[in-house]
């Protein structure tokens, strides 16, 4: 089913195609399992460092991860959208059995999964299938290795996820009930509880995140503009904590 799922990415979404694959991948793959070890975790990191240019050493760890997972977060949240909104089924993305493969510059760029008939069932179907055996654990990971906040990440994947469904277009995405629940636009008692819809709220005719992304602390890098929270002179409660 993986490679059906190309095909129905639009073209605004089209660096982000081929996020997900099916198959072992090469030598330099990682099972996300493994970034769970410091040290393993720390050179994916230096990894990514030095392709911003950024001197070894030299940036806010909780920043670098925040950006880092940002960078994660685009080449899964595509392929998923793409698959529970145009073809109605999830992909076999549990973080226990995914690896993920890094670009020339140490960038994230493209999740390895087992193929359909070998990958584990999710716990939950649809986009809360995502949230509790992807998400969760990636979030936890993030926190694990620098103290990050998890709603940090959590707003991280929140922006991702809300951007590529309305590339997908709204009225597909709230044809799938569930999705559109978890992302927080429908409202009611289903969308409180998810992560994803607490971590944005309403601004200016769109969405805003809750909880600055951090990612203007690194050299060089912008803020994310009319998204981030503080240009409204709200407080970044995102360095620490809960």
């Amino acid at each position: 089913m993986i490679q059906e799922v190309a095909p129905r990415v639009p073209a605004s979404l089209g660096a982000y195609r081929e996020g997900v694959a099916a198959g072992p991948g090469g030598p330099g793959a990682t099972p996300l399992v493994a970034l769970r070890d410091p040290a393993v975790f720390d050179a994916t990191l230096a990894a990514f460092e030095a392709g911003l240019g950024v001197p070894a050493g030299a940036a806010d760890r909780r920043a670098l991860v925040s950006y880092w997972s940002q960078f994660y977060l685009a080449p899964l949240a595509t392929p998923v959208l793409t698959a529970l909104v145009r073809l109605g089924r999830p992909l076999p993305l549990a973080f226990a059995t995914t690896s993920l493969e890094l670009d020339a510059a140490g960038r994230p760029a493209r999740f390895l999964v087992q193929p359909d008939e070998a990958g584990p069932p999710c716990r939950s179907a649809g986009l809360s299938g995502l949230v509790e055996d992807h998400l969760r654990p990636f979030v936890e990971l993030c926190r694990a290795q620098c103290g990050i906040a998890p709603r940090v990440i959590w707003g991280n994947a929140a922006v991702i996820l809300d951007y590529v469904a309305r590339e997908l277009g709204e009225p597909e995405t709230m044809a799938c009930p569930e999705v559109a629940t978890c992302l927080g636009w429908c409202g009611g008692p289903a969308c409180a509880r998810s992560p994803l819809a607490q971590a944005l709220c309403a601004a200016g005719g769109g969405r805003r995140r809750r909880t600055c992304c951090l990612r203007q602390r690194l050299p060089g890098v912008p803020s994310c503009g009319a998204l981030c929270p503080l240009k409204e002179g709200r407080e970044c409660c995102g360095a620490a904590g809960a």
